[in-house]
């Protein structure tokens, strides 16, 4: 329920519009921080708010930041979101072999 919370402060802090079926579609600056990997992009991000997906949060590939790499898809079953009040950031976190552990995403409105 945490993760619903923090999208919801989010959503409220930045005044995101949500399109006609309830998702958040917006351009963001995107810092990933993992053991084995760092990157940041401005990129774009969808928020789905409704049915079975809701929650899902879906970062567009941009420069460095690619699926290949990284993990761009988060669900609220295998990763935890806080939001920040400090900077007003999105924060998901989550722990994956890919990202050699323990990672974490900060996602700010540009």
């Amino acid at each position: 329920m945490e993760s619903f919370h923090a999208i919801h402060d989010f959503m409220d802090a930045h005044e995101i519009e949500s399109d006609q079926v309830g998702n958040l579609n917006f351009r963001a600056f995107v810092e990933y921080s993992s053991p084995s990997k760092n990157v940041s992009e401005i990129t774009n991000v969808k928020i789905i708010r409704n049915g079975y997906q809701d929650g899902q949060i879906i970062v567009e590939e941009s420069g460095d930041l690619v699926a290949e790499n990284y993990h761009l898809v988060f669900t609220t079953q295998y990763q935890k979101y806080r939001f920040l009040q400090e900077g007003e950031k999105l924060s998901v976190v989550g722990d994956s072999q890919k990202m050699g552990g323990g990672y974490s995403v900060a996602i700010s409105p540009v």
